[in-house]
């Protein structure tokens, strides 16, 4: 393992060479793009919302896209594979659980966007993640949003010097050398980027992946609607709220087999929040799927006791 290349942000992912060939025939996240579409049934969505925020003051509500976070954390947690990226063409598995996603200081034509990029825990709920995503929008409207910083730092630097930022940040990470103190507030260097297009009014739309940094899955959610679903239990027509999601993966990450269900899990989570109230029971074993660096030694301790019982068999 010593020959082998780290980096700081996930750990290297042993493959068959099956796999690592799809590394060469498609070297390219802009050449490995698939797209999934979905309508997610947000009825029931909003009864639970209705009721979890009943004689709660405004600023202690719940809201939609809280749920849809915390359903992306709980779907990483339970199907770790979708938190991978291919770089240097090699399979890493991220050691953070990240979700970007963009912010309107003031919801207008003329407000300023900004990135939020927030990392969480796998045992996060809904309470947790309404807490943690409330205090960084606070800092990303309010206070000094790193990503907002950065920019205004790097943005005054010439042309030429910029675009050699871009280069070495490219070659670095391509080489499985990323500096981190670059990378770390940049939001293409999550686990997923989420743009809810619904919050301004628009239906949702296919959205390549970035071709600069390690995000293998871009999600846009659109805005809701009321449609006519026949309910197959009692046969009946039901106008229910409806959203479309629209979802760019990696193709190279994990097999279809493994994203499909995976997408759909996170939308069955967003359709049936009740379970996001408790956090997971995870198994260590599941726990060190994950491969995060804040559990790192607590799995190092379990492997290295799985191999000594190895060699006493």
């Amino acid at each position: 393992m010593k020959n082998l290349p780290r980096r700081p942000d996930a750990e290297l992912v042993k493959t068959s060479k099956f796999h690592e060939m799809e590394f060469y025939i498609m070297p390219k996240k802009t050449t490995s793009e698939i797209f999934y579409k979905t309508q997610i049934d947000l009825t029931n969505t909003f009864r639970f919302l209705e009721k979890y925020n009943k004689d709660k003051k405004e600023e202690d509500k719940l809201t939609l896209f809280q749920i849809y976070l915390a359903a992306g954390v709980r779907t990483v947690a339970l199907r770790p594979k979708i938190n991978r990226f291919v770089s240097g063409r090699r399979l890493w598995q991220r050691n953070q659980i990240i979700i970007s996603f963009v912010v309107n200081k003031e919801k207008s034509e003329d407000g300023d966007e900004i990135n939020a990029m927030i990392e969480f825990d796998p045992f996060d709920n809904l309470e947790s993640v309404q807490k943690i995503v409330n205090e960084h929008l606070d800092e990303a409207r309010y206070g000094v949003n790193p990503n907002e910083r950065d920019i205004k730092f790097w943005g005054a630097f010439p042309r030429w010097f910029i675009r050699f930022i871009f280069w070495f940040m490219r070659w670095t990470d391509e080489h499985n050398m990323p500096i981190y103190a670059l990378t770390k507030d940049i939001p293409m260097f999550s686990t997923a980027f989420l743009a809810h297009l619904g919050s301004i009014g628009i239906p949702a739309i296919y959205h390549h992946l970035f071709e600069f940094g390690t995000t293998s899955v871009l999600i846009t959610l659109g805005q809701m609607y009321k449609a006519q679903v026949l309910n197959e239990e009692t046969e009946k027509t039901e106008i229910r709220k409806m959203m479309e999601v629209k979802v760019c993966i990696d193709d190279r990450i994990a097999p279809g087999i493994y994203t499909g269900p995976t997408i759909e899990l996170w939308k069955n989570l967003i359709e049936n929040p009740e379970v996001l109230i408790k956090p997971p029971d995870l198994t260590d074993e599941q726990l060190d799927k994950l491969m995060l660096k804040k559990y790192k030694k607590e799995r190092l301790e379990r492997e290295k006791q799985r191999k000594k019982e190895k060699r006493k068999k």
